[in-house]
């Protein structure tokens, strides 16, 4: 694997973790940290996108390799999470 994957990769195995362990356990806190990486993405692409070069570049780049895959772990882990919980 290439290593400017490893960040991304950890943090969307490390969100789908938190996502099941959290959902089998029956804490919402699951969606409250979807979210906040969530917002912490959009604040970063939407504000820091009127910047020019790459102090309007870098908060892009750190959004999308850095929330977006915690974002999209944490709801997919707590999905597969609630599913398994309400399976038995």
């Amino acid at each position: 694997m290439e290593p400017e994957f490893l960040i991304p990769v950890g943090l969307l195995a490390l969100g789908l973790a938190a996502g099941v362990l959290l959902a089998r356990i029956g804490a919402a806190i699951w969606a409250v940290l979807a979210a906040l990486a969530a917002v912490v993405m959009a604040w970063l692409l939407l504000f820091h996108s009127q910047l020019f070069g790459w102090e309007g570049m870098g908060p892009g780049i750190v959004g999308v390799l850095f929330c977006l895959p915690l974002a999209l772990g944490l709801l997919g882990g707590a999905g597969f999470g609630c599913w398994r919980r309400r399976r038995g």
